[in-house]
């Protein structure tokens, strides 16, 4: 879906030549895994919900509200499976499987699939990456900036990118608007405001404020720390980061394994570890938990492979 050719580096991330067959099948999308992923996902959420439901218990509503935040976010990684193309064989499964994931973030699906193909294409690029914004100021403010992903992301949706893309960001956004405003309406009536805050208003603050800024600060990190003239800032290896803890990774939808999803954008969610493998034995910087001892360049004898 995507090009990565102005960035430097992928041609040493790449898997051996005799695994290239094998990366071809990786790189399909198989609609029933996928189904299941997001089916157990939406499960968890289902779940979480109904648990605020049967009990009066305050520390448990909180923790499942808790536990819907994350849901959330890993329902924001299924959808982005979906604008890359790499959910479902059906452009039209994707497209609406992404926009029914979207709605729980308000996000409109457009909007996040449209900058993000930018952000591929010119990673590392002040001028044209959507994302370098957040990591211009440096780390002291990165986390901070990342606090304003949505609103900022549908503005330059809005602006940048034509008035066929701005129509549909503006028909998705109205359709999620009205249906969060029927959810409020429909609480309101039947007394049920405690349950909306717990099950849609706190897990989405959770999501903007603290898990989003995180994972998407943590993804890209060292471009807060690269200068915009370093020729590292448009080297995958050296402004993208892959945190290999298993359980995160379940949990974020193995978003987290972000050189390999750089280098090869087109591959499904649940076979990045697989990707990961094959290139276990490339120079990039790999990492068991964000984000405690950095190298700022993966060529340098400074560079630390802390899950070997």
């Amino acid at each position: 879906m995507t090009s990565i050719k102005n960035s430097r580096g992928r041609d040493t991330l790449e898997v051996d030549p005799q695994d290239k067959e094998y990366l071809k099948t990786l790189l399909r999308p198989n609609g029933w895994r996928f189904s299941l992923w997001g089916g157990l996902h939406l499960s968890l959420w289902v779940l979480f919900a109904a648990l605020i439901f049967a009990t009066d218990n305050l520390l448990v509503q909180i923790l499942c509200s808790l536990m819907l935040g994350n849901v959330l976010h890993a329902m924001t990684i299924l959808q982005h499976d979906c604008g890359h193309g790499s959910a479902y064989r059906s452009a039209s499964a994707n497209l609406w499987v992404g926009r029914f994931l979207a709605w729980f973030i308000i996000m409109p699906y457009t909007t996040f699939t449209v900058a993000h193909r930018w952000h591929h294409r010119s990673l590392g690029k002040p001028a044209e990456d959507p994302d370098d914004w957040f990591y211009a100021a440096g780390p002291r403010w990165l986390f901070v900036r990342e606090w304003l992903f949505v609103p900022r992301f549908i503005m330059i949706s809005l602006l940048r990118y034509g008035r066929e893309v701005r129509n549909t960001v503006l028909m998705e956004l109205l359709f999620n608007l009205t249906g969060w405003a029927m959810m409020i309406a429909l609480a309101y009536e039947f007394d049920l405001i405690r349950e909306f805050v717990l099950i849609l208003a706190i897990p989405l603050a959770l999501l903007a404020l603290v898990i989003n800024p995180i994972s998407r600060g943590y993804e890209h990190y060292p471009l807060a720390l690269i200068r915009e003239d370093d020729a590292d800032r448009l080297n995958i290896a050296a402004g993208t980061v892959t945190v290999t803890n298993q359980l995160l990774g379940f949990l974020w939808a193995n978003i987290t394994y972000h050189v390999e999803h750089h280098v090869y954008p087109a591959a499904p969610l649940y076979n990045l570890p697989k990707i990961h493998r094959l290139m276990r034995q490339r120079d990039y910087i790999r990492v068991p938990y964000p984000l405690y001892k950095y190298p700022l360049t993966t060529g340098s004898t400074e560079a630390v492979q802390l899950n070997n």
